[in-house]
C-alpha cells in the first residue's frame, strides 16, 4: 500500500472530527470512538460507518459531517485543536498547527492564482 500524502492525512483527520461532531450532534447510534490500538487518521469515520446499520441515520450523519468538514478546514489551529479534543480525536498542538496552515496555504494559492 502506498503511503498517504500530508493532504490526505489532514483530510482524514478532519473527516474524523466532523464525523464525531455529526454523530454527537444528532445523538446517533452507535457512538464514535477512537481505536484502542492507537489512532490512525480515518479510523474513527470508517469505524462508525462499518457499525452504523440504519440507512437514514447514515445519510443524515454523512451530510452533516461533510458540511462540518468544510467548516473545520477554515478554523485556526487553536479552534481546531479544541474541536478535536472535545470530540475525541487525539491530535496534538503541532498537528493542529500543520493542518490549519495547510488549509490557509491552499486558500492563498487559489487566491493568488493568475492566468
Amino acid at each position: 500500500m502506498t503511503e498517504l500524502t500530508r493532504n490526505q492525512i489532514y483530510h482524514l483527520i478532519l473527516a474524523d472530527i466532523a464525523m464525531s461532531m455529526a454523530v454527537q450532534t444528532l445523538k446517533a447510534e452507535p457512538a464514535t470512538q477512537a481505536p484502542e490500538n492507537g489512532y490512525q487518521p480515518g479510523t474513527i469515520r470508517d469505524g462508525w460507518l462499518e457499525r452504523a446499520d440504519d440507512k437514514h441515520t447514515r445519510q443524515r450523519v454523512i451530510a452533516l459531517a461533510n458540511a462540518g468538514l468544510a467548516s473545520l478546514s477554515t478554523l485556526d489551529a487553536s479552534a481546531l485543536l479544541d474541536k478535536a479534543q472535545r470530540f475525541g480525536v487525539p491530535i496534538d498542538t503541532a498537528t493542529a498547527d500543520e493542518i490549519a496552515q495547510h488549509f490557509v496555504d491552499k486558500r492563498n494559492a487559489v487566491l493568488t492564482y493568475q492566468r
